[in-house]
């Protein structure tokens, strides 16, 4: 999910980047301080990057009957608040 973020970060062109993205398989140890945070780089674009993703989190978060899903085309995971597959665009399997 946090990739995912990022990516609509990228697209309206708020620099960001994802801390810890890679320290989950430098340790046996686990736990919140390894986990993956996306990082506004610059802290006069947080209000934009909150009022873009704050609506999706809350939306997810609000919403547990959707789960993600595998995409049958090209078999990659895709978020639940996803009707088409980020990776190929096919549509998601009507269940």
């Amino acid at each position: 999910m946090v990739g995912y973020y990022k990516s609509i970060l990228d697209a309206e062109g708020i620099p960001s980047y994802i801390r810890n993205e890679h320290a989950a398989g430098l340790s046996e140890l686990q736990g919140p301080a390894f986990y993956p945070v996306l990082c506004v780089d610059s802290d006069g674009d947080y209000d934009a990057a909150m009022a873009l993703l704050g609506p999706m989190h809350e939306s997810a978060a609000n919403n547990p009957e959707q789960k993600d899903w595998t995409c049958s085309n090209c078999h990659e995971g895709v978020p639940a608040g996803f009707d088409v597959c980020w990776n190929c665009e096919a549509a998601r399997p009507v269940t």
